[in-house]
């Protein structure tokens, strides 16, 4: 038996696996099996590093306005304006909306927009552009003698003087066009000219025969109306939305409360109301409508 012992001791000695405990490398401890490894040299792809995060977009908020710029180079430009709001929110990379109006017969922007800058503000970029002519001289009020096609023109001059001002900071998808009386009844035929470019109405104090099958052959997806509960106009408007609700259109009426041919004291409240109505078909087909 200490001859098996003594050759034992022998044998270990001289194995491979023997060695002096100074110079023994350290045995790993269990806790040590998922040691990271050394990614730099290995060859698995799905460890190689990943292209730094892109930094969330700056988030700032700014004056609204509104503000007026001289409307050169269109017909009969001397003494005409741009009356424009700027959206109130600014996100990097990310252009706000486009809203426009058309202000009605001796009406001027800063009547037709505004009464209701906070709403606008709060949606994007409003674009008001005065009319090509003035009631009562030199002086008085803007207005417009021009034929529809003309003013369709004068629209897109004026969008493309605010966008010069603020270059990539507004954009055309989603459009929202405005008007008011005459405005109104333009709106709805520059929308049917142009199909996709101007996908949500808002028609204030006009009664304009729409028709639901126009409508979605000009790209158009939804209406809003609006008219005073003591106008001449709220009758026709009420039989137009109650038609384009039966026939499955998204379209609405709101009554403003004791108002004629104006508005009435809440027309911000009723024109935010009008715009979030509007864009419901947007967010019904995935779009996300916070853009501003």
């Amino acid at each position: 038996m200490r001859r098996l012992h003594r050759l034992s001791l022998i044998l270990f000695a001289a194995s491979p696996f023997a060695c002096r405990v100074e110079s023994c490398p350290p045995r790993s401890s269990p806790q040590d099996s998922g040691s990271p490894r050394d990614l730099s040299t290995s060859g698995d792809a799905s460890t190689e590093a990943l292209p730094p995060a892109t930094p969330p977009p700056t988030i700032t908020t700014r004056e609204t306005g509104p503000f007026e710029i001289p409307f050169d180079g269109v017909t009969n430009g001397k003494d005409r304006h741009v009356y424009y709001v700027v959206g109130r929110t600014k996100v990097e990379r990310q252009p706000s909306r486009l809203l426009a109006n058309l202000h009605g017969v001796c009406n001027p922007p800063g009547y037709a927009c505004g009464y209701w800058v906070n709403a606008a503000a709060n949606t994007g970029f409003l674009v008001c552009p005065s009319g090509n002519a003035r009631c009562g001289g030199p002086t008085g009020p803007p207005t417009w003698t021009e034929s529809i096609a003309q003013m369709d023109a004068d629209l897109e001059a004026a969008i493309a003087l605010v966008q010069a001002r603020h270059e990539g900071e507004i954009r055309r998808e989603g459009a929202i066009l405005t008007g008011f009386s005459m405005g109104a009844y333009a709106a709805y035929q520059i929308a049917l000219a142009h199909p996709g470019r101007w996908p949500y109405l808002i028609l204030n104090e006009s009664n304009v025969e729409l028709d639901k099958a126009r409508l979605e052959r000009a790209g158009v997806k939804a209406v809003a109306l609006i008219a005073g509960e003591i106008g001449s106009q709220v009758g026709g408007e009420r039989k137009t939305a109650a038609r384009l609700e039966r026939q499955g259109y998204h379209a609405r009426l709101w009554v403003m409360k004791g108002a004629g041919h104006h508005y009435s004291a809440d027309i911000d409240e009723i024109m935010a109301e009008a715009i979030r109505f509007v864009l419901e078909s947007e967010a019904d087909a995935g779009v996300d409508t916070n853009d501003r």
